[in-house]
Protein backbone atom coordinates (compact mmCIF):
# COMPACT_ATOMS: atom_id res chain seq x y z
CA UNK A 1 0.00 0.00 0.00
CA UNK A 2 2.83 2.57 0.97
CA UNK A 3 4.37 1.53 -2.58
CA UNK A 4 1.20 2.41 -4.44
CA UNK A 5 0.59 5.59 -2.96
CA UNK A 6 4.42 6.94 -3.41
CA UNK A 7 4.43 8.84 -6.34
CA UNK A 8 7.41 10.09 -8.59
CA UNK A 9 7.41 13.70 -7.46
CA UNK A 10 7.77 12.42 -3.95
CA UNK A 11 10.67 9.87 -4.79
CA UNK A 12 12.76 12.82 -5.93
CA UNK A 13 12.08 15.50 -3.25
CA UNK A 14 13.48 13.18 -1.08
CA UNK A 15 16.36 12.06 -3.37
CA UNK A 16 16.70 16.27 -3.20
CA UNK A 17 16.12 16.96 0.32
CA UNK A 18 18.86 14.30 1.21
CA UNK A 19 21.10 16.47 -1.49
CA UNK A 20 20.36 19.55 0.11
CA UNK A 21 21.12 17.85 3.89
CA UNK A 22 24.29 16.93 2.62
CA UNK A 23 25.15 20.46 1.57
CA UNK A 24 24.07 21.50 4.96
CA UNK A 25 26.48 19.03 6.73
CA UNK A 26 28.76 19.47 5.19
CA UNK A 27 28.89 23.72 5.00
CA UNK A 28 28.02 23.32 8.93
CA UNK A 29 31.41 20.97 9.12
CA UNK A 30 33.66 22.96 6.53
CA UNK A 31 36.74 25.22 7.66
CA UNK A 32 35.49 27.97 5.65
CA UNK A 33 38.92 29.45 5.58
CA UNK A 34 40.93 27.72 3.29
CA UNK A 35 40.39 27.80 -1.12
CA UNK A 36 39.48 24.62 -1.44
CA UNK A 37 36.15 26.03 0.51
CA UNK A 38 34.75 28.31 -2.54
CA UNK A 39 32.56 25.62 -4.27
CA UNK A 40 31.06 24.81 -1.21
CA UNK A 41 30.19 28.44 -0.28
CA UNK A 42 29.03 28.40 -3.81
CA UNK A 43 26.76 25.62 -3.79
CA UNK A 44 24.91 26.92 -0.10
CA UNK A 45 24.87 30.59 -1.56
CA UNK A 46 23.44 29.23 -4.55
CA UNK A 47 20.64 26.87 -2.82
CA UNK A 48 19.84 29.62 -0.60
CA UNK A 49 19.52 32.50 -3.61
CA UNK A 50 17.41 30.07 -5.53
CA UNK A 51 14.87 29.31 -2.55
CA UNK A 52 15.05 33.65 -2.21
CA UNK A 53 13.71 33.59 -5.56
CA UNK A 54 10.47 31.90 -5.10
CA UNK A 55 9.87 34.46 -2.73
CA UNK A 56 10.71 37.80 -3.76
CA UNK A 57 8.78 39.59 -1.65
CA UNK A 58 10.64 39.13 1.46
CA UNK A 59 13.89 40.27 0.07
CA UNK A 60 14.57 42.48 -2.93
CA UNK A 61 18.35 43.02 -2.89
CA UNK A 62 20.50 40.55 -4.77
CA UNK A 63 22.74 38.20 -2.45
CA UNK A 64 26.37 38.88 -2.60
CA UNK A 65 28.79 35.42 -1.96
CA UNK A 66 32.27 37.58 -1.28
CA UNK A 67 31.60 38.37 1.81
CA UNK A 68 33.47 36.24 3.76
CA UNK A 69 32.10 37.58 7.08
CA UNK A 70 28.38 36.85 6.43
CA UNK A 71 29.67 33.59 5.05
CA UNK A 72 30.79 32.89 8.06
CA UNK A 73 28.29 33.91 10.12
CA UNK A 74 26.05 32.24 8.53
CA UNK A 75 28.02 28.91 9.53
CA UNK A 76 27.71 29.95 12.99
CA UNK A 77 24.18 30.14 12.42
CA UNK A 78 23.84 26.69 10.62
CA UNK A 79 25.52 25.33 13.75
CA UNK A 80 24.06 26.48 16.64
CA UNK A 81 20.81 25.33 15.04
CA UNK A 82 22.33 21.62 14.82
CA UNK A 83 23.69 21.90 18.19
CA UNK A 84 20.24 23.13 19.46
CA UNK A 85 18.81 19.87 18.07
CA UNK A 86 20.85 17.82 19.51
CA UNK A 87 20.34 19.55 23.28
CA UNK A 88 17.20 19.24 23.12
CA UNK A 89 17.15 15.66 23.23
CA UNK A 90 18.97 15.48 26.07
CA UNK A 91 17.06 18.05 27.73
CA UNK A 92 13.96 15.51 27.29
CA UNK A 93 12.19 17.57 24.40
CA UNK A 94 10.96 20.28 26.16
CA UNK A 95 13.08 22.84 24.85
CA UNK A 96 11.17 24.99 21.67
CA UNK A 97 13.90 24.71 18.52
CA UNK A 98 13.19 28.18 16.99
CA UNK A 99 10.28 29.92 15.67
CA UNK A 100 9.42 31.77 11.92
CA UNK A 101 7.36 34.56 11.84
CA UNK A 102 5.20 34.61 8.79
CA UNK A 103 2.08 33.50 6.68
CA UNK A 104 2.08 29.82 5.32
CA UNK A 105 -0.43 29.41 2.51
CA UNK A 106 -2.36 26.55 1.05
CA UNK A 107 -3.32 26.55 -2.58
CA UNK A 108 -3.85 24.45 -5.65
CA UNK A 109 -1.33 25.00 -8.48
CA UNK A 110 -2.96 26.17 -11.33
CA UNK A 111 0.14 24.20 -13.87
CA UNK A 112 0.41 21.12 -11.87
CA UNK A 113 -3.04 20.61 -10.57
CA UNK A 114 -2.12 19.62 -7.08
CA UNK A 115 -1.88 20.92 -3.59
CA UNK A 116 0.89 23.45 -2.86
CA UNK A 117 2.28 24.96 0.25
CA UNK A 118 4.06 28.17 0.48
CA UNK A 119 5.10 29.98 3.38
CA UNK A 120 5.51 34.01 3.60
CA UNK A 121 8.07 35.50 5.29
CA UNK A 122 7.63 39.19 7.09
CA UNK A 123 9.50 41.29 4.46
CA UNK A 124 12.92 42.60 5.38
CA UNK A 125 14.59 45.31 4.93
CA UNK A 126 17.44 46.10 2.41
CA UNK A 127 20.93 46.06 3.48
CA UNK A 128 20.05 43.12 5.77
CA UNK A 129 21.42 40.11 3.95
CA UNK A 130 22.27 38.14 7.21
CA UNK A 131 18.63 37.99 8.43
CA UNK A 132 17.36 36.72 5.12
CA UNK A 133 19.89 34.30 4.67
CA UNK A 134 19.69 32.67 8.42
CA UNK A 135 15.61 32.55 7.38
CA UNK A 136 16.38 30.93 4.79
CA UNK A 137 18.81 28.35 6.24
CA UNK A 138 16.33 28.00 8.96
CA UNK A 139 12.91 27.04 6.73
CA UNK A 140 15.20 24.92 4.68
CA UNK A 141 16.33 22.55 7.73
CA UNK A 142 12.53 22.66 8.44
CA UNK A 143 11.76 20.93 5.40
CA UNK A 144 14.32 19.01 4.85
CA UNK A 145 14.13 17.39 8.45
CA UNK A 146 9.97 17.36 7.56
CA UNK A 147 10.13 15.72 3.89
CA UNK A 148 12.53 12.92 5.14
CA UNK A 149 11.13 12.74 7.96
CA UNK A 150 13.95 12.13 10.66
CA UNK A 151 14.02 11.45 14.01
CA UNK A 152 15.78 14.15 16.39
CA UNK A 153 17.47 11.72 18.44
CA UNK A 154 19.81 10.85 15.88
CA UNK A 155 21.75 14.39 15.06
CA UNK A 156 24.78 13.49 16.47
CA UNK A 157 28.17 15.70 16.43
CA UNK A 158 31.13 13.42 16.47
CA UNK A 159 33.04 14.07 19.75
CA UNK A 160 36.72 13.21 18.16
CA UNK A 161 36.51 16.48 15.51
CA UNK A 162 33.25 17.73 16.28
CA UNK A 163 31.41 17.63 12.80
CA UNK A 164 27.97 17.09 12.80
CA UNK A 165 26.01 14.19 11.10
CA UNK A 166 23.18 12.02 11.01
CA UNK A 167 22.95 8.71 12.05
CA UNK A 168 20.86 6.54 9.34
CA UNK A 169 20.16 3.32 11.33
CA UNK A 170 18.50 2.82 14.98
CA UNK A 171 22.02 1.43 15.48
CA UNK A 172 23.92 3.73 17.76
CA UNK A 173 27.16 5.50 15.91
CA UNK A 174 29.10 7.88 18.00
CA UNK A 175 31.73 8.79 15.77
CA UNK A 176 31.31 10.97 12.14
CA UNK A 177 33.46 8.28 10.31
CA UNK A 178 35.61 5.11 10.90
CA UNK A 179 38.95 7.43 10.39
CA UNK A 180 37.73 9.19 13.62
CA UNK A 181 36.32 6.47 15.52
CA UNK A 182 40.00 4.54 14.97
CA UNK A 183 42.03 7.68 15.71
CA UNK A 184 39.83 7.40 19.32
CA UNK A 185 40.72 3.78 19.35
CA UNK A 186 44.34 3.95 18.64
CA UNK A 187 44.29 6.39 21.34
CA UNK A 188 43.02 4.43 23.73
CA UNK A 189 45.18 1.19 22.84
CA UNK A 190 48.51 3.35 23.19
CA UNK A 191 47.37 4.83 26.60
CA UNK A 192 46.53 1.72 28.18
CA UNK A 193 50.02 0.42 26.71
CA UNK A 194 51.89 2.88 28.52
CA UNK A 195 50.11 2.36 31.70
CA UNK A 196 50.83 -1.46 31.58
CA UNK A 197 54.80 -0.50 30.76
CA UNK A 198 54.83 2.28 34.07
CA UNK A 199 53.15 -0.75 35.90
CA UNK A 200 56.44 -3.28 34.69
CA UNK A 201 58.93 -0.56 35.95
Amino acid sequence: MRTHWTSKKQKLLVSERREHLDLFFNFANADLTVAKSSLLKSQMYGFLESMMAERPAIYSSALTAEKSELIQDLQKHLRARLKKIIHNVQLLWEMPLWKISGTLEFTVDAKTKRFHERFRFRKIKAGNELKALKRMADLALIEITRDLDFKPNRFRQCPKCGNFFYQPTEKKKIYCSIRCGNAVRLRSFRRERRKKDQSRC
